[in-house]
């Protein structure tokens, strides 16, 4: 039989698939439409089809997103997602449904039950083996950090969903924590903030373009965007100028946040690696750390380098494609979990 080897990372916002040989062949939202009642719905779209309908589907219609927070909501639901993306990035030549194997990015922490429930999820979506590696590792890996070798590394990857912070070593995650603060949120902080101060209600993509295209953690950033969206006081369309500090005002305390808990990892940080952590610095990544002006937020919490990605959304699934290649690596590690 044939077979594929992909990785796979399950986040809040986005899923990502790379394929050996080939690296990302897929990245949309995580996000499914389904037609019909609950005993005979039936899957009408998914990914960026499926976010187009938000919003604006048909009565009979669901959008939902599976992934909530970092974690796994309807396993169903997401079974039936991912199942769809798998078939997308089948290769044309394969006249028969493949053996697949899988690396599997995690949320760190996870409980048995709730790492039982993800590989359940993507068993059920077709993929006969499935090795999960915690997302700091993978994201680790994805940085070209030595995470076999004694020396500690400091990683912070904000999400969609959840933001996690570890320092790992040896091929494992010395301390770390998971903070409920992720990209998700903070739009709805911003949608919130535009209704309190306009009294302008404009839906979730809206927010995520004005933070987007915008977006910064400068005090004094002039940029600004026309927007349209309901009044909240006359309830008729309307347009307004959203500043870049609107955007600091909302969405500071939530970057506050994370960077406290950075300081509160370093703080509980083994004394003999403390040092070699502080010298080396912040490896962060993610989706929601492209915001312009964080690293000078983290830095002045954390007195130390802060290490941006070129390509923040890539790579923990850039970490998770070398293990594909690595089969002792990931035995290595896997041995570490």
């Amino acid at each position: 039989m044939a077979s594929l080897s992909v990785a796979i990372e399950l986040g809040t916002s986005y899923t990502t698939i790379s394929l050996s040989g080939a690296g990302v062949v897929l990245r949309e939202p995580t996000v499914i439409a389904f037609v019909g009642e609950s005993d005979s719905k039936k899957v009408l779209s998914v990914g960026n089809k499926a976010v187009q309908m938000q919003g604006k589907s048909p009565e009979r219609t669901t959008v939902i997103s599976p992934v909530s927070e970092g974690y796994i909501v309807d396993e169903e639901a997401c079974a039936y997602l991912l199942s769809e993306f798998i078939k997308k990035i089948i290769p044309d030549e394969y006249l028969f449904f493949p053996k697949i194997k899988a690396v599997l990015c995690v949320p760190t922490g996870l409980s048995v039950e709730e790492l039982k429930t993800y590989e359940d999820v993507v068993m059920k979506a077709g993929v006969s083996e499935v090795n999960a590696v915690s997302g700091v590792i993978t994201s680790a890996l994805g940085f070209d950090l030595p995470v076999l070798s004694p020396e500690a590394s400091l990683i912070a990857n904000i999400g969609g969903g959840i933001t996690e912070i570890a320092i790992v070593s040896m091929g494992g995650v010395i301390t770390g924590c998971s903070v409920n603060v992720g990209g998700t949120m903070m739009d709805r902080a911003l949608v919130d903030y535009l209704v309190g101060k306009y009294g302008l209600k404009v839906g979730m993509n809206t927010a995520r373009k004005i933070k987007e295209e915008v977006g910064s953690l400068y005090a004094n950033d002039l940029s600004s965007i026309e927007v349209n969206g309901m009044s909240t006081n006359t309830l008729t369309p309307t347009t307004r100028t959203i500043y870049a500090t609107d955007v600091y005002d909302a969405l500071l305390p939530y970057y506050a946040r994370i960077s406290e808990a950075i300081e509160g990892v370093l703080n509980v940080c083994p004394p003999e690696l403390t040092s070699g952590v502080l010298k080396k610095g912040l490896h962060l990544c993610g989706g929601a750390s492209k915001i312009p002006g964080l690293t000078a937020v983290i830095k002045e919490v954390i007195k130390a380098p802060v290490i941006m990605s070129s390509e923040p959304d890539y790579v923990s699934i850039t970490g998770a494609s070398k293990l594909l290649e690595d089969k002792e690596l990931l035995k290595t590690i896997r041995s570490q979990q």
